[in-house]
């Protein structure tokens, strides 16, 4: 399937009904805070903020892509830096993650949904994160290619730059 990109916000989705309904697969950076991603897992996943942390944390410090199914079809791909309590900054890597290994991350992220979550629609989220989401949505675009056209779900993210 083709890569749609939206250039609305995601104000007409409700992110809890569909996660709930296991209706999509939500892949994003494990980014702690006000975050879109935080409140999935929080909203639709019913984990508290310490647990919310601490799967982030895991995720971040191991800089290996997670996935929170079977309680809720969300996947974590790791931050370069991350805030857990809103005092401090941890850094994992000086900048963005190098090309490759996002690409590698969101690889993991498909093969999740190959063969665990199985949803037939995927949205990736890299917006209002300390991330670029330009080097983020061209990753995935790589990742894209190299995957056989039948494994691929409906993949949808955001054009960079778009902002609440």
């Amino acid at each position: 399937m083709a890569l749609i990109i939206r250039d609305q916000e995601d104000l007409d989705i409700d992110w809890a009904a569909l996660l709930k309904n296991r209706s999509c697969h939500y892949v994003s950076v494990a980014m702690p805070g006000l975050t879109v991603v935080s409140a999935n897992i929080e909203h639709a996943g019913g984990f508290d903020t310490r647990q919310r942390n601490d799967l982030m944390m895991k995720v971040n410090h191991a800089r290996e892509t997670g996935t929170l199914h079977p309680r809720v079809n969300i996947t974590l791909i790791p931050s370069p830096s991350a805030n857990y309590t809103g005092m401090d900054v941890v850094q994992y890597h000086h900048g963005d993650y190098p090309q490759e290994d996002v690409v590698a991350h969101i690889l993991d992220a498909f093969e999740a949904n190959t063969k665990h979550v199985k949803s037939d629609k995927m949205y990736f989220d890299f917006r209002c994160l300390c991330v670029s989401d330009t080097l983020y949505v061209s990753c995935l675009r790589k990742a894209m290619q190299t995957l056989p056209k039948q494994v691929l779900p409906e993949v949808i993210t955001w054009r960079p730059g778009i902002r609440f």
